[in-house]
């Protein structure tokens, strides 16, 4: 069986209307690079060397689960292999001198530093502190990843990229085209979603295609917004369940990237390129593979809705109720690789209903139904 390693914050549908509809050139790169981030296959060999490699490193063998921010802009220039466009290697490619994909550029700031030498640098290792704050605060979970691997960050990537990705190994953040987008590091809720990454694949490991990769990056978004909501000291009544308010350069007609509350509405440019996320199964698109690896940035709006509903619906601070049972769900061992949005969604109650009681875990079924999921009747 075949993998994909990469998961990428942006669907390539966004970026391909975007140039055709405003002409903007100079993401054509961007589009070729998050094409090949959603469709590279590995063997099961390959990402289970990538999982090994993760977690055995560490680049200070004291101080394990520590920050690193470096810099794409700075390749370190001793390294014999270089990282073209994809910075994932495959098992032929890392034998040589077993290095980490991210090792080819420059670490410019790490645990311990009092000052950050840039404000990109400064956001992204403060961001990654809050995120591990909350896992540890909120959920319990000592390390996002499922080991002590350090959490590496690499900023400035690429020219004019205007996305960002985790390549099971590190997260990666462009500074942004300059005409429709702004850096993807200014987001503490984009740069939780990419290390999410991490953390669900140390669990349910979703197969980022169709209905499995809608939820990958669906659980992605929920970790995003609960920690946005936790920085900012928001309930789920009081958050405005945006994700990536600060992308779009046109903050009037793009105010975010997504809409957790209203799926679809997030963005409407030159009033053509409008959201194209659904939040309900009546609106599900059966998208083949080589759109959007079958809907993963479309679909995902509707277990997103659920999230929303379930949240707003229990009042209060969503980590404590309906927070805990999504991860509870993802860590479930009956939710499969190749799980759809109804085996998710039975994982839900039942967890619901193991931490919670009955009550709980009927509002989460509503929940769910309110999307229109149907279950099976015992």
């Amino acid at each position: 069986m075949s993998q994909i390693l990469g998961r990428s914050l942006l669907s390539p549908c966004l970026i391909s209307s975007l140039i055709s509809e405003t002409g903007v050139t100079k993401l054509n790169p961007t589009l070729i690079h998050i094409n090949d981030v959603m469709s590279r296959i590995y063997s099961d060999e390959d990402a289970q060397l990538h999982r090994n490699s993760l977690s055995a490193c560490s680049i200070d063998p004291v101080k394990n689960y520590s920050r690193f921010i470096r810099d794409a802009q700075r390749p370190v220039p001793y390294k014999i292999h270089r990282h073209s466009d994809l910075p994932i290697c495959q098992r032929d490619q890392l034998s040589l001198n077993e290095h980490m994909p991210h090792d080819d550029y420059t670490v410019i700031m790490s645990e311990g530093d009092d000052k950050a030498p840039s404000a990109p640098a400064g956001y992204v290792f403060d961001y990654i502190g809050k995120v591990r704050a909350f896992f540890k605060e909120k959920l319990d979970i000592d390390q996002m990843f499922g080991c002590s691997a350090d959490i590496n960050a690499v900023i400035h990537y690429g020219t004019n990229y205007a996305n960002a990705f985790w390549n099971s190994l590190a997260i990666f953040f462009g500074d942004g085209d300059g005409k429709v987008f702004g850096p993807f590091y200014n987001d503490i809720d984009i740069i939780a979603h990419e290390l999410a990454h991490g953390f669900i694949s140390s669990k349910a490991n979703f197969r980022y295609a169709f209905q499995s990769g809608a939820l990958n990056e669906s659980v992605a978004d929920v970790l995003g917004i609960m920690v946005k909501q936790f920085v900012q000291n928001e309930t789920a009544c009081e958050s405005n369940w945006l994700i990536g308010e600060n992308l779009f350069i046109d903050q009037i007609n793009a105010p975010a990237l997504r809409s957790m509350s209203a799926p679809g509405t997030a963005y409407a440019l030159n009033n053509k390129n409008v959201d194209p996320q659904v939040g309900h199964m009546s609106q599900y698109r059966d998208l083949p593979m080589r759109i959007d690896n079958g809907g993963v940035h479309i679909n995902s709006g509707i277990p997103n809705k659920a999230f929303h509903l379930l949240a707003t619906s229990l009042g209060g601070y969503t980590w404590d109720v309906a927070g805990k049972i999504w991860i509870a769900a993802v860590s479930d061992p009956i939710v499969t690789s190749m799980a759809d949005f109804k085996q998710f969604a039975t994982a839900t109650v039942s967890n619901a209903q193991k931490l919670f009681g009955e009550q709980i875990a009927s509002q989460t079924q509503k929940s769910w139904e309110k999307v229109g999921l149907v279950f099976d009747k015992h």
